[in-house]
């Protein structure tokens, strides 16, 4: 790799790892997938100057299997967002579902079907400037919570009725 394509490589990477002030933090809705709520969290939490996981993608698609999964890890400014920030977060998005939350798990009210998973934690280390590493992992169906994948996918990641 020549000078110029190192330049523009590291230029795109510290602007993406900069611009976490442009966002805001996401509002709960029933019709947005919970791996996309997450993201926007994570983009409107950010703290630190240089943070190069936000060039990695966090989404990764399992068709076969029916689901999403998506991870993260950042450093979590909490002047901007907390763990528990997040947790209100999404048990209002499995509220709106017409689910209640079971440990991770947003759990449909009447089919008693896993709705999607979503957990954050902190690993008891820290970034650069001294933000907490944060940890943020969902799972949700692509199409649907009565797909027969997504039945199989849920209960072998960890779902019970």
């Amino acid at each position: 790799m020549n000078g110029s394509h190192l330049l523009i490589v590291l230029s795109s990477i510290m602007t993406t790892a900069c611009i976490s002030d442009l966002y805001s933090k996401p509002i709960a809705k029933r019709n947005v997938d919970i791996s996309t709520i997450s993201e926007e969290y994570v983009k409107a939490t950010r703290g630190g100057i240089l943070d190069f996981t936000a060039a990695i993608p966090g989404k990764v698609y399992h068709p076969r299997d029916g689901y999403i999964a998506y991870e993260r890890f950042w450093c979590l400014d909490e002047e901007k967002g907390s763990v528990d920030d997040y947790q209100l977060l999404i048990n209002e998005v499995c509220e709106l579902k017409g689910g209640d939350m079971k440990g991770s798990w947003c759990t449909d009210r009447q089919s008693q079907r896993a709705l999607f998973s979503a957990t954050i934690e902190q690993n008891q280390t820290t970034c650069t400037g001294g933000y907490n590493t944060t940890i943020i992992h969902t799972l949700e169906p692509i199409s649907s919570s009565i797909a027969s994948e997504w039945i199989a996918a849920s209960e072998m990641l960890g779902y019970e009725r």
